[in-house]
């Protein structure tokens, strides 16, 4: 009986319970739902707590007052400035680089910010944790007009690479170093226009990257140009500055070129041609077998005094052609005519090292100078005995002489043929000897006058 009784008893009691608990969960939930209903109902119009663009804290604002901080902190930035290097900035809006603030896109991100149910997770997150709920500004983007920006400021930044190189002065070889060529990362540039504005920086530096010069200074100094493996000189006239100053401009252009193991040097490559723009003047030439003004007169010294620098270098002689009259400056055998764009002087550096060519114009005296290591070997050049040949003569009849008077108008020049060698000696031995030419100097003709006029 008391069993029956105490059975009754436990039973009233659990379901008592259940119903205690129905009710206390049904309100715990009408309590949940009311607070959720509150919630939705206050923050239908504002922004939720932990919420924020950037480091811009939006939560609890109302829209507007969010969209009016964002207008103010961020949206405000229309320009940004471009750090090319420390010295450089440059200033474009926003508008040239072809980006926009997305307002609209903006807006909407952080209105949804914190709601549904990813959304209540973030918010318990902030609550529990305080992690933000940060959100990244939207920037729209021109794709054609930033890639035209970005194109003009490539072209403002790009430099080539300059090697090192080096200049002379008498027998002085100057290594000057190489300056790296640099040019702009323009994916990086659009990434970090992107990233920073919408961090609201707007002082951004330009991702510049660096292109190497092929020839460094280091490299230079270990070719060994300290020195000199061959010279030659000649005499420059005086009394013909125009002249001078054709050979100065032609051996300036050549002085510290370098040539490396197998290069080909061209006269006309290097100096190109003479103009009255490069400053070239007008001085006696020889065209047909007449001396007459000619642009440029006097490069041929240039080209006949390099030339024998490069004989007496053992460098290969591929291209060169003797003058059609005999030259005072320099031995028969031993000139190196050229004329722009046809006879040139070529040669290679059949040397296993590199070599630089210097030049000097001093006291009207020109020299050329190849550096290099110390040769083994010398050089010397040999002419044979030249044929002379004697000048044909000329008689040219005028009336305005009497009859039987004959005048002398010029003196003839004799012309010559002649066989050239260069012969090479180890120490006191010689190892090759090698014909460089059999030329051939037109004699120029004696010419009178004879009178045909009456007394």
């Amino acid at each position: 009986m008391e069993t029956e009784i105490r059975s009754h008893k436990t039973r009233k009691f659990a379901k008592n319970w259940v119903v205690v608990s129905l009710i206390v969960i049904g309100g715990l939930i009408m309590l949940f739902l009311l607070l959720l209903g509150f919630d939705n109902l206050y923050y239908s119009k504002r922004i939720y707590p932990g919420v924020q663009v950037n480091d811009i804290p939006l939560g609890g604002l109302t829209i507007d007052a969010a969209l009016a901080e964002l207008e103010a902190r961020l949206w405000s930035a229309d320009k940004v400035e471009l750090i090319v290097a420390d010295d450089q900035t440059m200033v474009f809006p926003l508008s040239e680089l072809g980006l926009a603030w997305n307002k609209v896109k903006t807006k909407r991100e952080i209105i949804e910010a914190g709601r549904g149910w990813s959304g209540y997770r973030a918010r318990l997150d902030y609550l529990i944790h305080k992690k933000p709920l940060i959100i990244k500004p939207v920037l729209a983007v021109n794709e054609a007009k930033l890639a035209e920006a970005a194109a003009h400021l490539a072209g403002i930044i790009y430099r080539p690479p300059r090697d090192a190189y080096c200049t002379v002065e008498g027998e002085t070889v100057t290594i000057h170093s190489e300056q790296n060529g640099c040019f702009l990362k323009v994916k990086e540039l659009r990434n970090l226009l992107g990233e920073a504005l919408c961090r609201a920086e707007t002082a951004i530096t330009v991702p510049i990257g660096e292109w190497p010069a092929p020839l460094t200074a280091s490299e230079l100094k270990g070719y060994g140009f300290d020195t000199v493996m061959a010279s030659y000189t000649t005499t420059v006239a005086a009394g013909n500055p125009d002249r001078t100053e054709n050979v100065r401009l032609s051996a300036a252009a050549i002085n510290g070129y370098l040539m490396a193991p197998g290069d080909l040097f061209s006269f006309w490559a290097v100096v190109g041609e003479a103009t009255l723009e490069k400053g070239y003047r007008y001085a006696p030439v020889i065209r047909a077998g007449e001396i007459v003004p000619g642009i440029g007169g006097g490069m041929c010294q240039v080209s006949s005094t390099l030339y024998n620098a490069a004989l007496l270098a053992n460098l290969t002689i591929v291209e060169r052609y003797n003058h059609s009259l005999a030259q005072g400056y320099i031995p028969l055998g031993r000139d190196a005519t050229v004329a722009y764009p046809g006879a040139d002087i070529k040669f290679i550096n059949s040397r296993d090292h590199h070599v630089l060519i210097g030049s000097e114009l001093t006291n009207n005296k020109l020299t050329f100078r190849i550096f290099g290591p110390p040769m083994e070997e010398r050089v010397e050049i040999l002419s044979g005995k030249a044929e002379q040949i004697a000048p044909p003569v000329r008689y040219e009849k005028t009336d305005a002489l009497p009859e039987g008077v004959t005048e002398l108008v010029r003196t003839g020049v004799p012309g010559y043929r002649i066989s050239t060698w260069r012969v090479v000696y180890r120490g006191d031995t010689e190892i090759k000897r090698e014909l460089l030419s059999h030329d051939y100097y037109k004699p120029r003709e004696t010419v009178y006058r004879i009178g045909t006029g009456d007394d």
